[in-house]
């Protein structure tokens, strides 16, 4: 399989998962265990786009010294613990730990989507 052709099934396996759960994490969050206000839903959603804003340039310069496919590896693997604990949290702040460390390992997409 080409490289490229791998890039692009994991850039849109990401951006597949990312916008399913976009439209039910306010349901998720307004859940009796979470009982998260509308703007706490917000900082919710944002923190995982400011997560990839903040640790996208680390993982391009880790990925310059060690190379693509482990970090693209290890992306892939914590971003799924991630979602698991996510789905697993049974208190607000515990949303907003795994919905943050997704977005910190699913940085490295968006890098690779500029290849």
């Amino acid at each position: 399989m080409k490289p490229r052709l791998v890039i692009f099934l994991t850039v849109l396996l990401d951006l597949v998962g990312f916008g399913i759960v976009i439209p039910l994490l306010p349901f998720y969050a307004q859940d009796p265990r979470f009982a998260a206000s509308p703007m706490e839903i917000g900082l919710l959603m944002a923190s995982y786009s400011l997560a990839q804003f903040l640790f996208a340039p680390f993982w391009g310069a880790i990925s310059d010294r060690r190379g693509r496919r482990p970090v693209l590896l290890l992306s892939i693997g914590m971003g799924a613990l991630m979602l698991v604990g996510f789905a697993a949290a049974q208190a607000l702040w515990q949303l907003f730990l795994f919905r943050t460390l997704h977005g910190l390992f699913r940085a490295y997409h968006d890098n690779l989507s500029k290849v």
